[in-house]
């Protein structure tokens, strides 16, 4: 505090924000900010509750997160899904494998759906940008008349009508986080987050500096924007915009950073966070 003091005395507060900016890109100081944080199914500054649906296993659990813990609410057995596999089309009866949040909770006109259902964002942008489609992927619960729930849904997640009830009252729609896999979920481990966080927060200090190279080098040849814009086209596009050397302000906050399940096997993380830029 000491140090800050006389930063401040010297330098002003445009000194204090500089060496603060530093440290949130040196994974030391995620190291011990995380020290304490259970981040073994991600890591969370938003979120109420992370469901996670196991194809294989035909389950679903729910965790709590909340004060630097993710703790175990409830697992629920005997779920219907889809087909083996990661869905790829419309019609190919497949549950998705992803990172899916809930857009809305309604009641079901048809009553082979049960009492209430809740929207999956599918298909996320990644799953747009690969060309992947369909729509209507829910988790909803069986057939209100009582008659017999078929043994595989055509890509929903499917409960019993007790359970689905359960569910809604253990979480918030608007802070939960779905993340379907086909056997187990990837664990993560503090050294991986730690590096995301201070990698994340070196490219937020890349674009504020309107430094085109080192930004650049935060993106794989093969990247495609949510609108399939190539590397090579948004190159161009940030050049033209970094040129100007326009002041910005950019802070991120809210981070979420989850596990992206994937048929590949590849470690892929999905990153989230409220930003405002001026």
């Amino acid at each position: 505090s000491n140090d800050i003091v006389e930063m401040y005395r010297t330098g002003g507060l445009d000194a204090i924000k500089s060496y603060i900016e530093k440290k949130l890109q040196d994974k030391k100081y995620w190291e011990e900010y995380i020290k304490n944080i259970d981040v073994s199914l991600g890591y969370y500054e938003d979120l109420d509750s992370l469901l996670i649906a196991n194809k294989e296993k035909k389950e679903l659990s729910v965790f709590e997160v909340e004060n630097n813990s993710i703790e175990l609410v409830a697992t629920y057995k005997n779920v219907i899904v889809g087909a083996n596999g990661d869905k790829q089309k419309e019609g190919d009866l497949k549950t998705p494998l992803g990172i899916y949040s809930i857009t809305k909770k309604f009641t079901p006109k048809d009553q082979f759906y049960g009492p209430l259902a809740f929207v999956l964002s599918y298909p996320n942008i990644f799953d747009r940008v690969r060309g992947k489609d369909g729509h209507g992927i829910w988790i909803h619960g069986s057939p209100l008349d009582g008659s017999p729930r078929d043994s595989m849904s055509k890509g929903c997640i499917v409960l019993d009508n007790d359970t689905i009830e359960l569910l809604d009252k253990v979480i918030n729609p608007k802070k939960s986080l779905v993340i379907v896999s086909e056997a187990k979920t990837p664990k993560v481990n503090k050294d991986e987050i730690s590096l995301i966080l201070a990698e994340l927060f070196r490219w937020k200090n890349a674009w504020k500096r309107s430094d085109l190279k080192e930004y650049l080098n935060f993106y794989a040849s093969e990247f495609k924007r949510f609108d399939k814009m190539d590397k090579k086209r948004f190159a161009k596009m940030k050049k033209t915009i970094f040129s100007r050397k326009q002041s910005k302000s950019i802070e991120f906050k809210n981070i979420n950073i989850s596990p992206y399940p994937n048929e590949s096997g590849k470690k892929l993380f999905k990153i989230g966070f409220y930003e405002i830029y001026q």
